[in-house]
């Protein structure tokens, strides 16, 4: 795969609160300025979803106790699981997931009106 790179400098003036601005935007989403500024510019979705990596790491940690139980229960150490914790937090933690997506969809539609009106 080609590499790309980046050699061609765009210098754009703005006021010195306009720099704040976009600069606390980009460290907010976890972006360089120049890639926040180019995603910006080209069209790019830039998605932040709040509460997403505490969700994550908390969902990969209930995978990894399923998985050393259903170790357990194939070596024969474990008999019989009692599965319904678990399954009461995977419905809360499917229900966030669903209102993150649903949130980021009308994100979405909230960033296009605000691209139309911007372009115009």
């Amino acid at each position: 795969m080609k590499l790309r790179t980046r050699d061609v400098t765009i210098t754009v003036r703005c006021t010195e609160d306009e720099r704040r601005k976009i600069r606390e935007r980009a460290a907010s989403r976890g972006l360089k300025l120049s890639d926040f500024v180019l995603r910006s510019a080209i069209g790019k979705k830039i998605v932040v979803l709040d509460g997403f990596h505490e969700l994550s790491k908390q969902l990969k940690a209930v995978g990894n106790n399923l998985n050393q139980l259903t170790r357990l229960c194939n070596e024969g150490r474990v008999k019989v699981a009692e599965l319904k914790e678990q399954e009461s937090w995977r419905q809360k933690v499917s229900s966030k997931l669903f209102k993150i997506l649903i949130a980021s969809q009308a994100l979405q539609l909230v960033l296009w009106a605000i691209l139309l009106r911007w372009l115009r």
